[in-house]
């Protein structure tokens, strides 16, 4: 299961601070959060393109020392469906994020186990 999550980041005096920030404090929010069935998330930053020459550029906009940072979160979920990893996704790491939307962009299925006859 792969979520956006909008991040501000206050004091941001350039970019790099900017994502370096960011990733510390999802990843401790992360860890906070009390899942059973989110078993690990990877973050990383989104890429956006330019939309005049499809440059590939990272989603942080930093004005005035405050940044919006554009991380992601690709979590491993033990579910039995797409809707139910997002649910079940949403609803235990939700409780470390409160108030902060947790936008879904992606559920790739991973067999666990591999079949043995």
């Amino acid at each position: 299961m792969t979520l956006s999550v909008p991040w501000l980041v206050r004091g941001a005096q350039a970019v790099q601070d900017a994502i370096n920030i960011a990733v510390s404090e999802v990843g401790t929010r992360v860890s906070e959060a009390d899942s059973t069935h989110v078993d690990h998330c990877d973050i990383s930053i989104q890429t956006l393109s330019c939309p005049t020459c499809g440059t590939p550029i990272e989603a942080v906009l930093v004005v005035a020392e405050t940044a919006l940072v554009g991380p992601t979160l690709e979590c491993t979920v033990t579910a039995r469906s797409s809707e139910d990893a997002e649910q079940t996704t949403r609803r235990e790491l939700g409780t470390a994020f409160d108030g902060t939307p947790l936008v879904p962009v992606g559920t790739v299925r991973v067999d666990a186990r591999p079949d043995v006859e």
